[in-house]
Formats: C-alpha cells, structure tokens, sequence
C-alpha cells in the first residue's frame, strides 16, 4: 500500500489561484464536457497530497518532493493543469496526475515520464531539469506531463489494476491508447471499445483536447526497461530510423555512459537500425501523439500528428539509478540544441 494515511496536506497553496484558473481553461476554453461518470479533470482550488506517500526506497526522490520540483514552472508562470485523481485497487488515497504548460502556446515541445512506476529516472531528472525547461520554454511552448503512474511511482509497479505480476489478468496501463486509434484490421473502428482504465481515459483526452491550441511538434517520453542490457530509441514519427533526432539522441545517451543495442532486435522482434526502432502499433500514448487519424467520440478525426515522437528505452538492470537519471537530465538539456538543429 502506497499511503499511510488519508490526511490531506495543502502543497503550496499560493498556487491555489493558479489551479483554479487551470481547471477553468480545461473545462471551458480547450472545450471539454466533463459529463457523470467521467474521470475527474480537477476537483480542487488546490492541489492537494496525502500525509505520508510511501515511496519505494531505491533512491528515488518521494512523491512529495517531486511536486514540489515540479510546481517551480507555475512560479514562472506556467499553467498547472490536473488531469486526473488517480486511486488504483490497494491505495487508501488519491494522488494527482498533473500537467504543465508554458505560457505561449502553439507548436510544442511534449515531454512524458513515469508511464510506468518502476521506471523512476525520467521523473527524477524532470525534477531536477526544471531551470532548463524554463529557459527552454522562452524559446518553444512546451507541454510536461512529468508523473503521468504517481501510484504506480510510488509502489514502483506499473499496473493500476495489480499490485503484483499476474498471468490471469491483464494489466491496465495509463498510457493505453487503443479506444482512440483505429483497429489495424477494420480502420472503420477503434482498436478497443474504452479507454483500459480512468486514467488512461482522462490522460489521453487531455491530451486530445490541448493538441488543438500546443500541437505537438516533437514528442519525448522517457521509459527504462530492466530486462535489457542495452538500450535504444523508439521513434514514431514519420521519419522513423532516419529522423536525425533520434540519431542525435541516441549519440547523447552513448556519451553518457548508457550502453546502447546498435543492432539486431529489441526482446520482442523489433529490428534495430543504429540504436533506433521505426515506428510500432503497440497502442501506447507514443503512437496517439504521432497518429494522423484517430477515432473520437465515434468519429474520425484528425490525430495530433507529431512529426517527431522519440520513446526513450535505457537499461536499468545493470545500472544505478543515479547514472540512469543523469543520462536523461543530459536529454531534457540538450533539447534546445536538437530542436536548433532541425
């Protein structure tokens, strides 16, 4: 169980105001209809955490901490905007998944981390990145979703539905994406009737709703796998293998000290060229953001249509999760030279 207790403790309250004025723009000016049963956008003038968030001790920064790194982009004037209020099976409290964006919008920079909770150095160097993200932002509109599993982080799992492994059951993700991508056997249809969970359901809308006012130019999600020893990039975008991004990425994370797969295959059957994977149907987030078409509201529509979207797979089997973190903070700081370059 992730949460001690049910006390509820106000983070920095001098962004109340801010919050409340984000729940606005989510609801009324990006057009959403938060109908019965739909999974909450925000329920709070204030963003409210727990007393006492659990947090897997492997050297991770808690939960609390994390927020309050990230919620140094509203003292800079960026919007919060709450997502969802996400309680899996097993937890006795909600935690918030949050997002930030810049001022300005317009063609954006996304960056994604903590999809999965046992993948903890994306989360960590966002913490750690935002003076950078800052600077960044004075050049391109950004969007960040920095914990998209806070429960998931905390109980260092990915799973909403299972607190363990299960062969019996199969696992809801928060980044599922197949209610909204077309079936690749009758693209009349979308690949499941509903979103896997509420959180992907509230995510992937979100996601929907503000790719109309910060279409997303280029994409990152940065992910860990501790079954490989080495590393690679998936890029979803149009270019796949040779998107120059991707091959520049790839150099960044070989400089910092991540062993990368130049070749061959991932472990599920996926041909690498030069340390990358082109473009998969995997129904994840990744393959939403650079989908052309998707099936919305029972219509098709046009996709957010990404050019770029780079998946960030580094090995953490064999590897501290300080290099790991670092190798990714090294990342988010070269963005504004990789996106100078293109």
């Amino acid at each position: 169980m992730a949460l001690q207790q049910k006390n509820v403790a106000r983070l920095r309250p001098r962004h109340a105001h801010a919050l409340a004025g984000a729940v606005a723009r989510i609801v009324c000016c990006l057009g959403l209809t938060v109908a019965a049963g739909d999974p909450p956008m925000a329920a709070s003038p204030e963003l409210n955490l727990p007393q006492g968030i659990v947090t897997d001790d492997d050297g991770r920064l808690p939960v609390e901490q994390l927020f309050a790194a990230y919620l140094g982009l509203v003292e800079r004037g960026w919007h919060l905007d709450v997502i969802a209020e996400s309680q899996p099976a097993g937890t006795s409290a909600p935690l918030p998944i949050i997002a930030l964006r810049s001022p300005r919008p317009g063609s954006a920079v996304w960056i994604l981390s903590g999809i999965h909770g046992e993948e903890p150095a994306g989360p960590n160097a966002v913490a750690a990145a935002i003076e950078d993200l800052a600077l960044l932002a004075e050049r391109v509109p950004v969007v960040l979703v920095p914990l998209c599993n806070p429960h998931g982080y905390a109980r260092n799992w990915r799973y909403l539905n299972t607190p363990i492994y299960s062969e019996s059951i199969e696992g809801q993700r928060v980044g599922d994406s197949s209610h909204l991508l077309p079936d690749l056997e009758d693209p009349t249809k979308p690949r499941a009737a509903e979103a896997s969970s509420p959180e992907a359901d509230a995510l992937t809308l979100y996601l929907v709703q503000l790719a109309k006012s910060y279409p997303p130019r280029y994409s990152i999600d940065l992910h860990e796998d501790n079954l490989i020893p080495e590393g690679y990039v998936y890029s979803q975008g149009e270019l796949g293998v040779d998107d120059g991004f991707a091959r520049e990425a790839v150099k960044v994370l070989r400089e910092n000290g991540i062993p990368i797969k130049l070749e061959g295959q991932t472990r599920f059957g996926e041909t690498i060229v030069d340390g990358i994977i082109g473009p998969v149907n995997d129904s994840s987030i990744d393959e939403l953001i650079e989908a052309r078409e998707i099936v919305f509201d029972g219509r098709f529509q046009a996709g957010p249509s990404a050019r770029t979207v780079l998946v960030f797979e580094t090995p953490a089997k064999d590897m501290a999760l300080a290099q790991r973190t670092a190798a990714h903070l090294a990342l988010l700081r070269r963005l504004p030279e990789l996106i100078a370059t293109r």
